[in-house]
């Protein structure tokens, strides 16, 4: 078994992502130590068309390389906001 490319992914590009009707659902990540959790995470929002993501506290953020590599480009798809409070994310 062998690791796909990217382009072997079948996913939709940048602008239909864009164009693309999103989940009502906003995920809020509260002091993700792991950069590779973080990634995943965007992954999983840009496969299931998830609104935003909320990145809070320690939670890192883009750009970062370790970010990328697990988010497979889905760091450049799904729209994201920093806050550094959960607080003020949920005000948001």
């Amino acid at each position: 078994m062998r690791k796909l490319l990217n382009e072997e992914l079948n996913r939709i590009t940048k602008a239909e992502f864009e164009a693309a009707a999103k989940t009502p659902i906003i995920l809020v990540l509260d002091n993700i130590r792991s950069l590779s959790n973080v990634g995943a995470f965007f992954r999983t929002a840009d496969a299931f068309r998830i609104e935003a993501l909320y990145l809070c506290g320690i939670t890192a953020c883009p750009p970062h390389r370790e970010i990328h590599k697990t988010a497979l480009g889905a760091d450049e798809t799904v729209k994201w906001r920093y806050f550094e409070t959960t607080e003020a994310a949920t005000k948001a």
